[in-house]
């Protein structure tokens, strides 16, 4: 083997674990917040009792809305600290709380043993997840494409979109297997809890795999000029403030994702009795659907631009929520129907999500890119993200499927304006 040979795959290797590190905390913390989102109905009861099974399950998503809150926080707080400190050294960080949260939650006792405290411990945890998240996502995009080539700048950073349907995908299966095969009694007892336990020990793997990252080049340029505290840097984001309302709009279509990605299951045995297994299964469909998409999408907004995508899916979105999910609202729901709903929508949010941290590390510049995307990006999450699965359960008792379309409606008529108007074609641009 020549000395080129070795060196290409040293180089190869390394690229991969690139990818493969800058990406992984992302789907520990897609899991974590799928598998709660799966099981929210199975343990509500046990954490947050109450005399009707409703009211336990809007309180079980009230912790999944507030652990939104610790994102804001995180991402004021870490967000700057990135683009201050560089970015390998926060993501090691984030990969830890996310597994702290996963591991306390996991083993909290019941309302019955330790009262009020139990639910107190899960939304700590949940809030602790939030924080991690809220430096999570931004410093990730902002590793991925500063380590790309401009030619295939959204291919090369798909990953962390991807691990998102990966780690629905993953979490479906283990909600899925864990439901199938925990007795009734069983599962409700403690087998709800091994899901949390296998996410603690992924976060541990992925903390190995990000052992000795490299920072990334364009971080590199600016290090030595970067001089600024991290208030100051987290005040400059003041220079972009258009920049940073597109990021707020384009987040804002992640309530679409958490509908049909987290909530659809549980949508689906509401208001057409479709067993929670059935549910479960057919969403690992939806989820393979979307990791399709999103390397393909992303592929083709590499050679056509970035804008088609995002206006694309908030088109069909405005078009489609109402027809798909009235097929749901219906007497014994059938298996194939949940399925089609689930997949069609995988695939509008698989065109949004390919190019849209792209698209945010593209608006900034490196000085200020992870404070730029994170902080808009995680009020937003925080906004309209977490609360969306308590939301529609609540819509669903007002009005059925109407208000819920109408809901997501408001929210694509508003990003379609902001694109057509405001979102400027980012392809091609130099991030440094």
């Amino acid at each position: 083997m020549t000395a080129d040979v070795q060196a290409s795959r040293v180089d190869q290797h390394g690229k991969a674990r690139t990818l493969l590190g800058g990406a992984f905390g992302h789907f520990i913390e897609w899991y974590d917040w799928s598998i709660y989102g799966f099981l929210a109905g199975i343990f509500a009861a046990q954490m947050f009792p109450a005399h009707d099974p409703a009211v336990s399950l809007i309180a079980s998503f009230s912790a999944f809305a507030i652990g939104f809150l610790g994102r804001p926080i995180g991402a004021f707080v870490l967000s700057p600290l990135s683009d201050k400190y560089g970015r390998r050294t926060l993501l090691a960080a984030t990969i830890i709380m996310a597994g702290i949260g996963s591991l306390l939650i996991a083993i909290c006792p019941t309302y019955a043993q330790i009262g009020i405290a139990a639910p107190i411990v899960i939304v700590c945890a949940r809030l602790l997840q939030g924080f991690s998240a809220g430096g999570e996502y931004q410093i990730a995009i902002t590793f991925l494409n500063e380590h790309a080539s401009t030619r295939n700048r959204a291919l090369a950073a798909s990953p962390q979109q991807l691990s998102i349907g990966v780690a629905v995908l993953v979490a479906t299966g283990v909600a899925s297997l864990t439901t199938r095969y925990f007795p009734p009694d069983m599962l409700t007892s403690w087998g709800w809890r091994v899901p949390f336990l296998i996410g603690a020990a992924l976060s541990v793997f992925g903390l190995y795999l990000r052992a000795g990252l490299s920072e990334t080049p364009s971080f590199e340029k600016v290090k030595d000029k970067q001089k600024l505290s991290a208030a100051a840097i987290l005040a400059s984001i003041a220079e972009f403030p258009k920049e940073v309302f597109i990021v707020f709009v384009v987040q804002m279509n992640g309530l679409q994702y958490y509908l049909w990605m987290i909530f659809l299951p549980t949508y689906a045995n509401i208001v057409g009795g479709l067993d929670k297994a059935s549910g479960f299964a057919g969403s690992v469909l939806a989820s393979v659907a979307y990791c399709i998409g999103v390397p393909l999408f992303a592929y083709i907004s590499d050679r056509i631009g970035r804008k088609p995508f995002l206006i694309g899916a908030a088109l069909c979105f405005l078009l489609f929520t109402y027809p798909l999910l009235s097929m749901l609202a219906v007497p014994q729901l059938g298996f194939g129907t949940f399925v089609f709903v689930a997949v069609v929508g995988a695939i509008f949010i698989s065109m949004n999500n390919a190019v849209l941290g792209t698209v945010f590390a593209e608006l900034f510049p490196t000085r200020v890119r992870t404070s730029g995307i994170g902080i808009p990006y995680a009020v937003c999450a925080a906004i309209f993200g977490g609360t969306a699965p308590m939301v529609a359960t609540w819509l669903q008792q007002l009005g059925g499927p109407l208000y819920i379309s109408l809901y997501v409606m408001a929210v694509c008529l508003i990003t379609l304006v902001t694109h057509l108007v405001l979102t400027p074609e980012t392809r091609g641009r130099s991030l440094d």
